[in-house]
């Protein structure tokens, strides 16, 4: 189980804030739904500003990127926008303590 302190919890919900306002909740759901391929966002390791979408595999090195899975489970096969969200934000702490296993 992950523990995040206070600070870690703030900066995961920053990061998670400027996602949203680039890409919005819905359009990352139904971007989940319409892609044949996972879809990622990519976060500059060192710049957590910058955020862009990939679609594909994830089979290769980012190099100064983070790939960060959008959950598929909340978006297709049981669609609730607030747990999508959550799992999402959940995805985002793991990338962050440098984790390698994410919720799908």
């Amino acid at each position: 189980m992950m523990v995040l302190d206070e600070d870690s919890s703030q900066h995961v919900e920053e990061v998670c804030c400027g996602i949203f306002e680039r890409f919005p909740v819905e359009y990352l759901m139904e971007l989940a739904r319409s892609c044949s391929e996972d879809v990622y966002l990519l976060m500059h390791r060192d710049d957590r500003n910058f955020i862009d979408i990939y679609i594909g595999r994830n089979n290769k090195d980012f190099g100064e990127f983070i790939a960060i899975p959008v959950p598929k489970r909340f978006a297709v096969l049981e669609p609730d926008r607030e747990y999508f969200e959550i799992t999402l934000k959940a995805n985002v702490a793991l990338a962050l303590k440098g984790e390698k296993e994410f919720h799908l």
